[in-house]
């Protein structure tokens, strides 16, 4: 095996850096490895999505898609198996390469083996080493243990990483969406407008779970080849093979050297000998499974014989049970084991800890203390917050009882140059001719999206426009200190809802 060539250092890693080394191999390589991933599953996914479409099935294009992942992860291991070769493929290369890798392997992951929590460890092994059947299962005992629980954490974190990316997609597109257009539930939500059309939506959800797929799926792949690369490390000690291999090679230079040194040295000895050619240097690797499988030269397989040889002995493989009796009680400490250099920094501790202590009950003393006055009617005193704004904002602004002209009132405010309070009489009007054709009662604690809501069930789109416009025009007034002109003053007195008196 040639090893020199890999371009990670090799050495034991804990499991925490080895997952940080995967994360850095799929950064340095990011272009080829995303590149490749979206020429090969992206046209199955528009096909599978095709295919739901065609059957009347809009959801199946979304459960497809999840369900082909352990096919869409032979495109960033194929392409991270190069690169550490410090040979990253392009796109084209990585998928007319996807025809050398096994695929027995690749059906039972999209069958019996799709839920299987230690996929992105198993892939390297399967899809690199091309063992039989026989010594992948025997390879996989080894290779698994201890790294079960770092495999299914990696697992469960990345799919939890892809759930949080497809509902943050919705929740800023929610974020974004004035208040009006908001649904009132999420029930209602649901019941109407996802039921409406329910092809439209299902489309938009498998596309955003695709994107989130494609962001986090790449790097759980990366990550689990890196477990790999550290437990193959581990096992085998690819690290001091190569620390020897170093020392062959500089030791085969300081012989060609000691040689030319004795040639200049002795330029009359003709029949003077010559150092030992150095040994021919292997072929070079034509591709990674010459690294990852097992042995290949000669060397390599009679030191295999002789492992086997040794772990077929009982005293060596395998678990051995050990009972032993010991005594329950430890020898108490003398006075001489006792280090009393380090009794201030233990008194200095116990004061921080006393400290830590009182700062926390403090803390849970002013929580009480808030929690009793919000309970007592702080909360009814404060201010209404600017975008919690309601018919309350203009109870010092307009009179208590809207007046019977309420367009003629408002139209001597503006020409008084009180214009807040005038457009503030206007959306009370208009609040409450609403209200009054609605039956409903007019609540002190609606907002303005609450009205327009309400101006939307009216069920004549010109009352709702003009219902619409006061609304924005007095948000922009009170929000922003930005006022109409004159002649779109006058456009919001004529007609309905002020036109003829107010309730």
């Amino acid at each position: 095996m040639e090893l020199e060539r890999i371009g990670v250092v090799l050495r034991p890693r804990e499991s925490r850096e080895a997952l940080d080394l995967g994360a850095t191999m799929l950064r340095a390589n990011a272009g080829a490895v995303w590149s490749a991933w979206f020429a090969f599953s992206l046209p199955l996914f528009v096909l599978v999505n095709a295919l739901g479409l065609l059957l009347q099935l809009p959801w199946l294009g979304l459960v497809l898609t999840w369900w082909l992942l352990p096919l869409f992860d032979r495109v960033p291991l194929y392409v991270l198996s190069r690169a550490v070769f410090d040979r990253a493929p392009r796109w084209r290369e990585t998928l007319r390469g996807q025809r050398g890798l096994p695929w027995r392997s690749t059906l039972a992951s999209l069958s019996w083996l799709r839920l299987d929590s230690h996929r992105a460890l198993r892939l390297p092994l399967e899809l690199l080493e091309g063992a039989s059947r026989s010594q992948r299962s025997a390879r996989w005992k080894v290779l698994r243990r201890k790294l079960v629980g770092e495999a299914s954490l990696l697992t469960y974190g990345c799919l939890q990483f892809e759930l949080v990316l497809f509902l943050s997609v919705w929740l800023l597109a929610l974020w974004l969406l004035p208040n009006e257009w908001r649904p009132a539930s999420f029930a209602d939500f649901f019941r109407h407008d996802v039921h409406a059309s329910g092809t439209g939506w299902m489309l938009a959800a498998s596309a955003v779970a695709y994107l989130a797929m494609s962001a986090i799926e790449p790097l759980y792949v990366a990550c689990g080849f890196a477990l790999y690369l550290n437990r193959r490390t581990q096992l085998e000690a690819w690290d001091i093979d190569l620390a020897f291999r170093r020392l062959r090679t500089r030791l085969q230079d300081a012989g060609k050297l000691l040689g030319l040194l004795l040639c200049l040295g002795l330029p009359l000895a003709g029949h003077a000998a010559s150092p030992a050619p150095p040994a021919a240097k292997s072929a070079a690797v034509s591709a990674p499974q010459e690294v990852f499988r097992q042995p290949l030269d000669e060397d390599d397989r009679r030191f295999a014989a002789a492992a086997a040889q040794v772990y077929r002995d009982p005293r060596f493989g395998g678990e051995h049970h050990v009972r032993r009796w010991e005594l329950k009680y430890s020898r108490p400490p003398t006075q001489q084991d006792v280090n009393t250099g380090f009794a201030p920094l233990r008194m200095l501790s116990g004061l921080l800890n006393a400290l830590l202590w009182l700062a926390l009950g403090a803390a849970v003393a002013a929580l009480v203390w808030f929690a009793w006055r919000w309970s007592s009617g702080l909360r009814d005193e404060a201010l209404p917050s600017s975008f919690e704004a309601n018919l309350s904002t203009t109870v010092d602004e307009t009179p208590e009882t809207l007046p019977s002209d309420v367009a003629g009132t408002a139209r001597e405010l503006w020409q008084a140059r009180r214009r807040r309070e005038a457009l503030a009489l206007l959306y009370r009007g208009c609040a409450e001719r609403i209200a009054q054709q609605l039956q409903l009662p007019v609540a002190i604690d609606a907002t303005e999206a609450d009205w327009l809501r309400h101006a939307a069930a009216l069920g004549d789109p010109a009352r709702t426009r003009r219902a619409a416009a006061i609304v924005r025009t007095w948000q922009f007034a009170a929000y922003a200190d930005r006022y109409p002109d004159q002649s779109a003053f006058e456009q919001l007195l004529d007609g309905w809802p002020l036109q003829g008196g107010a309730a």
